[in-house]
């Protein structure tokens, strides 16, 4: 089955993101988690939470376009400590980032509003699909807007406090 990937499904995404409070919203592009590829489309809006994780499951490499917008993509050592930032997006020099099993990260929308790519090896198993980092607060934690606040700001060797 062949799908458009369009301004018309960007839209749709960030209407949809518009509507959730968590503030972004995926689009399945494949059929089922027992796919071998996993592709998915993600809205994302200013102030939305993605707790820092990793896929650890050895398969579980993950590649990831900026296809609109720019979305920050920060890369973090197992203490916290930040890595790696990289702004992703179809008018820079760096679209995109195929990242190890294993690699702590998150990411934000640089915008108001950035869409994002995901394509991971299938199949996909809800229980295992990634560990959040327990120096990152939790979804639900009032800490989480200082936490974004310094992602914002976040240097080369530092981490949240």
């Amino acid at each position: 089955m062949s799908q458009l990937i369009d301004q018309s499904l960007y839209d749709q995404l960030i209407q949809r993101a518009a509507a959730s409070p968590r503030r972004r919203a995926h689009h399945n592009l494949h059929q089922s988690y027992d796919e071998p590829v996993q592709r998915v489309c993600i809205g994302l809006l200013k102030g939305t939470y993605v707790r820092p994780h990793a896929h650890t499951q050895t398969h579980q490499w993950e590649l990831i376009l900026g296809v609109q917008g720019e979305t920050c993509l920060i890369v973090f050592d197992e203490e916290g400590r930040v890595k790696q930032r990289l702004i992703l997006s179809e008018r820079n020099h760096t679209m995109g980032i195929e990242l190890s099993p294993g690699t702590w990260h998150t990411l934000y929308p640089v915008d108001k509003q950035s869409i994002i790519l995901e394509v991971k090896q299938g199949p996909f198993n809800p229980e295992a699909a990634c560990h959040f980092a327990d120096w990152a607060p939790e979804e639900s934690s009032p800490d989480v807007p200082a936490f974004l606040q310094w992602l914002t700001h976040a240097e080369t060797g530092s981490s949240f406090s």
